[in-house]
């Protein structure tokens, strides 16, 4: 389909010159508009074709879903909970000559089955694209590319961004594989420094080996490694964290001190273990403690950033540089 200028577009006998968030619930998001340069450039970033299926969540008064049908030929679906909007999206998509290949559901944008999609499109709050990034990553197929207008998906690292556009910046997303079960405590980066300081009061050398429970995006095992000599060992069950790890040890050179292992942590192997790091949650630590007594020898250090472990009493209690807590256990 050759290309059409956004300004072509009507919405409700108006030239079309924004795109906009929706009202998701009643204090979640208010009806905003962005300018058809970030429009153009969403579609653009994730190349938006005749064969593609386009969901705009939070579809306002439906200009994104129009654009991708009008200008790309793509069919689209718009999400939006204000019914006025819903009636506003529905009478542009006939004046558009697109109602055949554009449809407007009125309804919860987190209750919505998404799967269909090919590329979803965003215009919420941060605090919005947070709940939303379990949806995204469990209902969409791998390869679905997700563009969000201005703010980031939680601690969903963007493959791209086109910054200063009309004042906003686009960010791009390819879905990876899916983790094999939701992971038990949703990624949060531990600070640096404090990554240091479990490692000091667990008393770290070269001659030990650590393995980082839960190991994110694999600051702990990479701080190990450069900076006590130690081998480590991470394991993470999302698959999307576990590349950027690989590829963070990589860029350090430390391939051959580290390996990070794409897994359930309750089925992990670590009696090889002379140091385990935790840093995940009340419940989880109180699951793991019969593992840890269990598979881990004689003198293993465990440190748990933030939360006990079950019933079992620390040695020592200190306070982190973030004034988190750290406990520290020995294997008896």
């Amino acid at each position: 389909m050759p290309a059409m200028r956004l300004a072509h577009l009507t919405i409700a006998g108006t030239i079309v010159l924004s795109t906009g968030g929706a009202v998701v619930g009643q204090a979640d998001v208010g009806y905003a508009g962005s300018s058809a340069a970030a429009v153009d450039v969403m579609l653009k970033m994730a190349e938006v074709s005749a064969k593609d299926v386009v969901y705009d969540l939070g579809s306002g008064d439906g200009r994104i879903a129009i654009a991708a049908a009008k200008i790309y030929g793509a069919r689209a679906v718009g999400v939006e909970r204000d019914a006025n909007l819903v009636r506003v999206s529905r009478q542009a998509a006939i004046e558009n000559g697109v109602a055949d290949r554009v449809s407007f559901i009125e309804g919860d944008l987190f209750a919505t089955d998404i799967s269909p999609a090919t590329v979803v499109t965003l215009f919420l709050w941060p605090s919005v694209n947070k709940r939303l990034e379990t949806k995204l990553r469990f209902e969409l197929r791998p390869g679905t590319r997700i563009v969000s207008n201005s703010f980031g998906i939680g601690n969903w690292r963007p493959d791209r961004i086109v910054r200063g556009v009309a004042g906003s910046d686009v960010l791009l997303w390819t879905v990876p594989r899916a983790p094999a079960r939701v992971p038990d405590v949703p990624f949060e980066p531990t600070d640096e420094i404090v990554a240091y300081e479990m490692l000091q009061l667990a008393g770290a050398t070269d001659r030990d080996v650590i393995y980082d429970l839960g190991s994110g995006d694999g600051r702990i095992p990479v701080l190990a490694a450069q900076k006590y000599g130690a081998r480590a060992v991470g394991v993470e069950i999302d698959p999307r964290l576990v590349d950027i790890a690989r590829q963070v040890a990589r860029d350090a050179g430390l391939e051959e001190r580290i390996a990070f292992i794409e897994g359930d942590l309750f089925n992990a192997r670590i009696a090889e273990a002379t140091i385990v790091t935790l840093c995940l949650s009340e419940r989880v630590n109180a699951q793991l403690e019969p593992k840890l007594r269990r598979e881990l020898r004689p003198g293993t250090r465990i440190v748990s950033r933030r939360f006990p472990i079950g019933s079992w009493a620390p040695e020592r209690t200190v306070r982190a540089h973030d004034g988190s807590e750290l406990f520290l256990w020995t294997v008896r």
